[in-house]
């Protein structure tokens, strides 16, 4: 809440009704037997010690305490000590990988031209033909149904049905709100039109707004972006997908050998491709805002990598596209991103390619001398695609400086959020205004009134049993207060899954993420009350008393 606005209106009623204490005891007290229910089988073997205070499960099964509610509430006498633990790695690229080569269908899966013919059309714009730098030493094709997810980590195939494992926990998480989120977003998720290496037919599937946000607030890069701008980030961020495989399937048509799939990419913006560096600092080109390395995968099993650099160009941000425009199968694109796309220089087929072909092809030339008979331009069908210009318009020249601290932004966040995750208390040391404050001592105000009976059994627990339980309550009990959204979230996952015949996987995973999310919320809200408390202590005092 911004200092501008309103003082909030705190609930000063006196205590709860026994009504309204019996039902938040009883909606507190059913979610804990559900959760410890779902955590009951965990291996106790597999505990990971390690630092921080997030009120996550233990690999055993049971869940530590979070210190915010001991540092407003006072540390319950006899209260087990506060494990100084973090999350177990969730690497998922640690994972054994099923090896899952495809059968050799003999012979050289790529049509090369003879020593003769490569000497006799060195100047056409086919070349030598395709490089085989991906293929392995005895010409078999590589494993071209392997799957990778959006992060270039290879998929663990089931070997009973060739059908990739699905983790369930990022599945859970993916469709649940995060922990600092506080307006619902869509889940629903949209197919793309680039096929997806490693199926038949297959595509890859857009993220929904709820996974983008997921995705953005783990890496730390939310910045002032709100919930309400998701739908257009991520439509824009499709048709910016869209656009840019249109360009490799450009290049594709020129320089490869039927419809190519995509296998996998990778985000490197802190990395400058060659190209981005010799724009920049010998032609004063604007610095790129992002890069991408995608692999395609060719039908005879060779896997080629494309450079993308992307640019923005500030004059052009006033463009009408809405986002109706930017939907799959509209055409609509925005003016303001500008792509480039090449092959890598990974092999000679790719460099001539990149200097041969494709510059002849878009001239509708068949070789060099085609070209030079010709005067520049041959009598065939010319390509499609547009290449960037090396040299920058006056336009984009005046937004070098923009794009330089764009730029060193993008490094700074990388290097921040490295390691960083919802724990990060160093987040929370922000100047709390005095309305924020009354807020908040007015949740906690209500917090002590409507979780009266959880607090006073987190506060006479003796076995770590009993205490993990009473955390589990009071967590569940304050989160209605502090994260109405997270709270629903959870209650909601427990009715998808209440009534069935013992909880499945899938099902464990998601109680156990949506208490997971609820409780990171809950402990980063109290993080928060804390500074205001110190910050504003008159004002707790005022409202909760001392």
């Amino acid at each position: 809440m911004g200092s501008g606005q309103s003082q909030p209106v705190i609930d000063a009623s006196p205590s709860s009704s026994p009504v309204e204490n019996a039902a938040v005891r009883s909606d507190a007290s059913s979610a804990v037997a559900n959760v410890a229910t779902s955590t009951s089988s965990a291996d106790s073997s597999n505990a990971t010690p390690s630092a921080g205070g997030c009120p996550m499960k233990n690999a055993d099964g049971s869940y530590r305490i979070i210190p915010g509610f001991s540092s407003l509430f006072g540390r319950p006498a006899g209260h087990p000590p506060v494990t100084e633990s973090k999350t177990p790695d969730r690497d998922s690229s640690k994972e054994t990988i099923i090896d899952t080569n495809a059968q050799s269908s003999g012979g050289c899966p790529i049509k090369h031209q003879d020593d003769k013919q490569r000497g006799l059309n060195i100047f056409s714009r086919f070349g030598p033909g395709p490089g085989s730098s991906n293929l392995d030493s005895n010409n078999n094709n590589p494993k071209s149904t392997q799957q990778y997810d959006v992060y270039s980590r290879p998929i663990p195939i089931d070997p009973t049905n060739n059908m990739p494992i699905a983790n369930p926990t990022n599945l859970a998480r993916n469709s649940l709100p995060a922990s600092s989120q506080s307006t619902q977003l869509p889940t629903e998720r949209v197919s793309s039109t680039i096929p997806k290496g490693g199926t038949e037919g297959g595509t890859w599937t857009y993220p929904s707004p709820q996974m983008f946000w997921n995705a953005l607030a783990r890496k730390g890069k939310l910045g002032d972006t709100k919930e309400e701008d998701m739908e257009t980030v991520v439509a824009i961020h499709n048709a910016m997908n869209e656009g840019t495989w249109t360009k490799v399937l450009e290049w594709e048509e020129v320089i490869g050998e039927g419809q190519p799939k995509l296998s996998r990419f990778m985000g490197r913006p802190t990395d400058l491709s060659p190209k981005a560096f010799f724009k920049h600092y010998f032609l004063s080109h604007p610095l790129p805002f992002d890069r991408h390395d995608w692999t395609i995968l060719r039908p005879s099993g060779e896997e080629v990598r494309y450079v993308i650099d992307y640019y923005h160009d500030v004059d052009a941000e006033n463009d009408r596209t809405t986002i109706e425009d930017l939907q799959i199968g509209r055409g609509g694109k925005v003016n303001s991103l500008l792509v480039d796309v090449r092959p890598a220089l990974d092999g000679f087929s790719e460099a001539w390619g990149r200097m041969v072909s494709m510059p002849l092809a878009i001239r509708g030339c068949e070789s060099i001398v085609d070209c030079v008979l010709g005067g520049g331009e041959g009598k065939g069908a010319k390509s499609e695609f547009e290449p960037l210009p090396l040299i920058p318009s006056k336009t984009l020249k005046n937004s070098v400086a923009e794009s330089k601290e764009v730029w060193e932004n993008i490094q700074k966040s990388v290097k921040s959020s490295d390691g960083s995750d919802a724990c990060d208390s160093s987040s929370m040391e922000v100047t709390i205004t005095s309305s924020e404050a009354a807020k908040i001592a007015g949740s906690f105000s209500m917090i002590l009134k409507q979780c009266q009976d959880v607090k006073a059994d987190l506060k006479n627990c003796n076995s770590d049993e009993d205490c993990r339980k009473a955390f589990m309550g009071m967590t569940v009990c304050a989160g209605k207060v502090m994260c109405p959204l997270q709270h629903k979230s959870f209650l909601d996952t427990l009715d998808t899954v209440h009534g069935s015949d013992g909880l499945d996987e899938m099902a464990d995973a998601k109680i156990n993420t949506a208490f997971e999310i609820l409780g990171e919320c809950v402990a980063n809200y109290d993080k928060k009350a804390s500074v205001a408390k110190k910050q504003h202590p008159d004002v707790f005092a005022t409202i909760i008393g001392k």
